[in-house]
């Protein structure tokens, strides 16, 4: 079985290699991206099967760059990795097709759950 492709997006170079890395030791080929538009311009996003989207970054913000994936029709998951405990937030990025949103604080501890949701056969993660 091949590697899951994740592209982590944050403008914050300190957690994009922090998730990065974990993604890295957890098996997965790891694509970073400092903000929405280097995603979208990436020639492999065909391949990617999780992003991990932050929300606030300047430029293509997660909120516009959801849009933008499901403008492309994008098929893998996006989970949405905030600083924000805002409820409204969540609903935002639940209805333009975020899986889930998570805090920062509690993205690294939820990597190998959301790795094993993007396998081949498997179920939702945990």
């Amino acid at each position: 079985m091949s590697a899951p492709v994740v592209a982590v997006v944050d403008d914050d170079a300190r957690i994009r290699e922090l998730l990065a890395a974990e993604l890295d030791d957890l098996g997965a080929e790891v694509l970073r991206c400092r903000d929405g538009q280097e995603l979208l311009a990436h020639g492999q996003l065909d391949r990617v099967e999780l992003v991990l989207l932050d929300w606030m970054m300047p430029g293509l913000d997660g909120a516009a760059t959801l849009a933008a994936l499901q403008e492309q029709q994008f098929r893998g998951q996006v989970v949405v990795v905030t600083a924000l405990c805002d409820p409204e937030v969540q609903r935002i990025a639940a209805s333009a097709g975020a899986s889930t949103t998570l805090l920062k604080t509690e993205a690294l501890e939820q990597l190998p759950a959301l790795l094993r949701g993007t396998g081949e056969g498997q179920g939702p993660p945990d």
